[in-house]
């Protein structure tokens, strides 16, 4: 490889998901508080002299046509005009099929890779914009650490985020499919105006108070954990452990607690090691203020 780049795709929580009925075009619109966390996948990026080479290296659950390093890169290239080869190494930390914007993420940290390494200067908002094209989710990654995230995803509006707590996720031991979570949604909730719908102002407001008054909820949470029992056993272990708030982030499968610290968060993760569902990974975690740089 001629230039070499080292950059972090962080994992992000829904703090809170609100889910509409399904719109006119076939996506259902969100009203979400994002947070990246430091959970993350470790990808180097590279350019190789080879043009239109595109070279992945990783363990992936799909072919690597499928994967969205390889749909970012195109994406970039189609708005770009940016021909050059590209090999890119991963090192995959975030489950997949877990709610944690894992393929979202690494889609951006490769295409702001593909901004550093090409020299243009296109800034967060085209980089978004790019991203779009490959999932709803990519902008968010590129425009800041937390945000409300509305329409099907798409609108972006960053806040300064909290750094102020901790968290302790558990991957159950298995995926949870996005598009089987939206269907059994709609089998189970055909009007969905019984659900509270908070203000975009009153959401804010709330992130700043005390974990432990939290109104957030997610609108996917209900319908898998009865699907899913397992969910719920990790939710009561997480209260038992002293979680001041607990949710499923996404459309599952991962839960998290929030804790006051670190050092609380990491005893928790000591006190459940080897409990809950069989194949459960605990994992500590923190927020991010701002995404990581490139190295």
């Amino acid at each position: 490889m001629e230039k070499v780049l080292r950059v972090l795709a962080p994992a992000k929580i829904n703090l809170h998901l609100r889910v509409y009925g399904r719109r006119d075009d076939g996506f259902h619109g969100i009203r979400s508080i994002f947070q990246a966390i430091s959970l993350a996948d470790e990808i180097i990026v590279g350019s190789l002299k080879k043009t239109n080479s595109i070279e992945i290296c990783g363990e992936f659950d799909c072919p690597v046509e499928k994967t969205t390093f390889y749909k970012a890169v195109l994406a970039w290239r189609a708005a770009t005009g940016d021909e050059g080869g590209v090999e890119i190494r991963v090192g995959k930390r975030i489950p997949a099929g877990a709610g944690l914007g894992g393929g979202s993420s690494d889609a951006a940290a490769t295409l702001r890779a593909l901004e550093k390494l090409s020299g243009l200067s296109l800034g967060p908002r085209k980089l978004a914009s790019i991203g779009a094209a490959v999932g709803s989710d990519v902008p968010f990654f590129l425009l800041g650490a937390a945000a409300l995230v509305s329409g099907r995803g798409e609108i972006v509006e960053p806040f300064a985020a909290r750094e102020d707590f901790a968290l302790l996720l558990c991957s159950p031991g298995f995926p949870s499919s996005t598009p089987e979570a939206y269907a059994l949604l709609d089998r189970e909730r055909p009007d969905d105006s019984g659900e509270a719908d908070p203000e975009p102002s009153s959401l804010l407001a709330s992130y700043r108070a005390d974990p432990l008054t939290w109104p957030f909820a997610n609108s996917f949470e209900a319908p898998l954990m009865r699907v899913y029992p397992a969910l719920e056993e990790v939710a009561g272990l997480l209260r038992s452990a002293g979680a001041s708030f607990v949710r499923m982030s996404g459309s599952g499968s991962t839960v998290y607690g929030v804790f006051c610290g670190r050092e609380e968060a990491s005893r928790a993760s000591v006190l459940l090691s080897g409990r809950g569902p069989r194949g459960a990974k605990w994992l500590p975690a923190f927020p991010l203020a701002r995404v990581p740089v490139l190295e």
